[in-house]
């Protein structure tokens, strides 16, 4: 049997070397490396599971934020509604409207007067509104102004 050896990165053969008072072998009981393989993927586990709920926890705090702004936005769309509703209120107040109309040099009228609308007219003006639908044509056949004013206002729900 030859037996290598290295001397100075130069390898040299030795022949008929045998190693002296070679052991006595023993069998020995393997060792089981399940436990270990468990337990590393059980701490593997751990740490995905912590990582995981570390991303969750910043994911939810960011959407909070998120939500948060939107919430303070909404709050101050609608308290600038409300600011806006007040000034149309305070502009459309009879006192503040009559004020105004004797600025211009308007009076009130001593008797009404209806004026009669060409039947074209009228077309042009409802075509220049937007389509015009069979509803809409429906309240216009009617003779009494109030009940075609009620008419209006029931269908355009409210809308100026």
């Amino acid at each position: 049997m030859a037996a290598l050896t290295v001397v100075d990165d130069r390898t040299q053969h030795v022949r008929d070397a045998e190693p002296p008072g070679r052991p006595d072998l023993a069998v020995v009981r393997r060792r089981r490396r399940w436990p270990m393989v468990i337990a590393g993927f059980v701490v593997v586990l751990v740490l995905a599971a912590m990582l995981g709920a570390a991303i969750f926890h910043t994911q939810l705090a960011e959407r909070q934020l998120e939500i948060d702004a939107l919430g303070a936005r909404v709050q101050a769309e609608r308290d600038r509604y409300d600011g806006l509703r007040s000034e149309i209120a305070s502009k459309r107040n009879p006192q503040v409207l009559a004020a105004k109309a004797r600025e211009l040099g308007l009076t009130r009228a001593e008797q009404p007067r209806f004026v009669e609308v060409d039947k074209w007219a009228l077309a042009i003006q409802l075509a220049a509104a937007g389509p015009v639908t069979d509803t809409l044509a429906e309240v216009m056949v009617g003779a009494d102004p109030l009940d075609q004013f009620r008419e209006i206002k029931s269908l355009s729900a409210g809308r100026p």
